[in-house]
């Protein structure tokens, strides 16, 4: 039998840190300075184990995931209103080891876990006047936790896009857009739409203003069919080969908008020359999401109150219509038309909370948050290259953004990229956006808050909450230094909500830590990882008072692994490493390590 002492270092500097070396703390080999030899049917087993875990921690799957929810807070009783079915958000899933795997560990100290708490926040925030504002730092408090802050962008500049990608039926792009202004060029009846998906609208009254008569525009003027809309970006075609989310059926046919396949939120001139107003709403009936009027000549704001559509073509006041002009408020959508005979705007439609919601557009919702112009413009047989023109447009410019990459745009984008689809489905069957609810549906759109914000509120679900539902997997209630599952602002200030830890964050990992001996032939499954292994021992960290700094492992039974080696074994080196389960090294060691091996024969009665 003989005892072999391996350690990566002579004397024992807890502090100091190796790297890229052969005498790491978690991987280490000790040369011989001649040949050591190892009987046949010789088995091994770990005698103890000193190593330092120093200040860092580990972050794995166990301990990584919170959802972020920004909307109309719940009601935490479960029952009063309003509940889950009953606002327009829904909570999203941060992962903190989002691009690392499933088995990935993170071993860091906490500046650089909250440089990766504020990254991994800020990729999954997909409000446009959100996007890019989250910030995290470290907090001096008692707690020593961490302190996160979301604020709005408000930016209200003209910023108009300078692209436009087809929006209409897969194949060919049938329009040319340069200098902001939209023309068609085919002469058929192939729907001719664009999307420019460059910037999304604020939501903090951004406006979209669409010139369709004079200067370098001529598609009302000349009498075509148009659609001047908002809409999410779409990067996937459904069966029906037009772009639209996967439970969406077209319908725009059924009002003579034949230019028009899929968007939120239209306003059209129809091929009978009539005002006609669309959104996409859930219909029980047809089971999907479809396009669907909206009656605005029977809301209360409206300066069209005719009884139905009002024709664009008839009377002398019809002609004097040259713009349309979007504003978005919270979740408030307003559709107007600019006349030139009056030099005002005239309102189509707003929210109301008094009236139907057949008569005003669907609130804005976390599937179309990130709202893009769309443009159409159709032919008469005649007029076949007709124009709009994009005048104003409030683009907010994200670094980064870019709505035609699913994990850098929307909410809607990243669950199309990333098979959540179900989610949005589920958000937009909800009865504020049901067609057969409209009539009778009584939820109050949301508008600004004081400080010009959507008046929407930022909640942290840190474990699985059945009144926050669809949070399964949330585990980093510790991590991020919380005593309570469902956390709100500690303050808010103007658009500023401020969240601070209330205890000191869990720094020690349930990580379970592994020796490895690398250069012999036992044979050893990890189970888990489904592959062979070398490790020979698992160390109990938690076994012991302390769980940093210098910890010592001994066990009190020696558990011995066949080397399966028929013959002796010269051996001039020990291969020494120490691993979490998924064999990836635990780098959190530091200073010395030492092992001690105890080697023997395999007991006569055991072969």
């Amino acid at each position: 039998m003989s005892l072999v002492i391996c350690s990566n270092v002579t004397q024992d500097k807890a502090e100091a840190r190796q790297s890229q070396s052969i005498n790491d703390a978690y991987a280490f080999r000790n040369e011989l300075s001649s040949t050591m030899t190892i009987p046949e049917n010789a088995q091994v087993a770990v005698q103890s184990v000193k190593v330092n875990v120093d200040g860092r921690f580990a972050i794995g799957k166990h301990n990584s995931n919170f959802y972020h929810y920004f909307g109309e807070k719940l009601d935490l009783d479960g029952e009063t209103a309003p509940q889950m079915e009953n606002v327009t958000s829904n909570p999203v899933l941060v992962r903190l080891l989002d691009t690392a795997g499933p088995d990935k560990v993170l071993e860091m100290n906490k500046i650089d876990f909250s440089n990766v708490l504020q990254e991994r926040i800020r990729a999954n925030t997909f409000h446009p006047n959100q996007k890019g504002k989250p910030e995290v730092e470290l907090e001096t408090n008692a707690s020593e936790g961490y302190k996160i802050t979301f604020s709005s962008n408000n930016t209200s500049t003209n910023n108009r896009p300078s692209t436009m990608e087809n929006f209409g039926t897969v194949g060919a792009t049938e329009f040319s857009f340069g200098g902001n202004v939209f023309t068609r060029v085919n002469t058929d009846n192939q729907k001719t739409c664009g999307i420019a998906p460059q910037f999304p609208l604020s939501t903090s009254g951004g406006r979209l203003v669409v010139n369709l008569s004079g200067g370098t525009a001529n598609a009302n003027a000349s009498g075509v069919p148009w659609v001047v809309g908002l809409s999410r970006m779409v990067n996937e075609s459904t069966a029906e080969e037009i772009f639209a989310p996967d439970y969406f059926s077209d319908s725009a046919d059924e009002f003579g908008v034949f230019d028009l396949s899929f968007c939120d939120f239209a306003v059209c001139r129809n091929d009978a020359d009539e005002l006609v107003l669309l959104h996409s709403v859930w219909d029980d009936d047809e089971d999907v999401t479809v396009l669907r009027e909206v009656d605005y000549w029977n809301n209360g704001s409206t300066d069209f109150a005719s009884g139905g559509r009002f024709n664009l073509a008839s009377g002398t006041d019809a002609a004097q219509y040259s713009k349309v002009q979007f504003t978005i408020t919270g979740e408030q959508v307003k559709a107007e038309l600019y006349h030139n005979g009056s030099s005002q705007y005239r309102t189509i439609t707003e929210y109301r909370p008094a009236e139907a919601a057949t008569t005003y557009f669907k609130p804005v919702n976390q599937a179309c948050w990130c709202l893009h112009p769309v443009l159409g413009v159709g032919t008469d047989g005649t007029n076949d290259t007709c124009s709009a023109e994009i005048e104003h447009y409030n683009g907010l410019e994200i670094e980064g953004y870019n709505a035609t990459n699913g994990k850098n745009g929307g909410w809607f984008e990243s669950c199309e990229a990333f098979g959540g689809i179900a989610r949005c489905m589920e958000l937009e069957q909800r009865s504020w956006n049901t067609y057969q609810d409209l009539a009778t549906d009584t939820y109050v759109q949301k508008g600004f808050n004081a400080s010009d914000s959507v008046d929407y509120n930022h909640v942290l679900i840190l474990t699985q909450s059945s009144i926050y539902t669809g949070t399964e997997g949330a585990n980093a209630k510790l991590t991020l230094g919380y005593n309570h599952s469902v956390v709100e602002a500690n303050t808010v200030v103007g658009d500023k909500e401020t969240f601070l830890s209330d205890i000191t964050p869990e720094t020690t990992s349930s990580q379970a830590i592994f020796v490895r001996l690398n250069n012999f032939g036992q044979r050893v499954t990890n189970a888990r990882m489904g592959n062979r292994s070398n490790i020979i021992s698992m160390l109990p960290r938690f076994d012991n008072s302390q769980e940093i700094g210098r910890l010592h492992f001994e066990p009190n039974n020696l558990v011995y692994i066949d080397l399966d080696n028929p013959g002796p074994l010269q051996v001039n080196e020990f291969d020494i490493s120490f691993s979490y389960l998924n064999e990836q090294y635990a780098q959190i060691l530091t200073g010395q390590s030492v092992v001690v091996l105890h080697f023997r024969k395999k007991p006569r009665d055991l072969l």
